[in-house]
């Protein structure tokens, strides 16, 4: 398998791998953008942040794109 990243036309996945479909009510370019912004947060949050169950995290304007990911990721970890 070739991994092309977020900006590949085209990509093979094993037939195992967790796929779900696009939801109708939203566009190609909304869908690809979902998992950018969660992943960007995820290593935000864990890589970078160090965020460990039991710390108190504050989410500026956690209303919209990665922000509201944010707050469900932090909670995740526990925090």
């Amino acid at each position: 398998m070739r991994e092309v990243g977020a900006f590949g036309e085209l990509i093979t996945v094993y037939e195992d791998r967790a796929l779900i479909l696009k939801p109708a009510n939203i566009a190609f370019e909304q869908s690809t953008a979902v998992p950018v912004a969660a992943v960007t947060v995820l290593q935000a949050l864990r890589d970078h942040g160090k965020i460990k169950s039991g710390q108190k995290v504050l989410i500026n304007g956690a209303s919209g794109g990665a922000r509201t990911f944010a707050v469900q990721i932090a909670k995740s970890f526990g925090a």
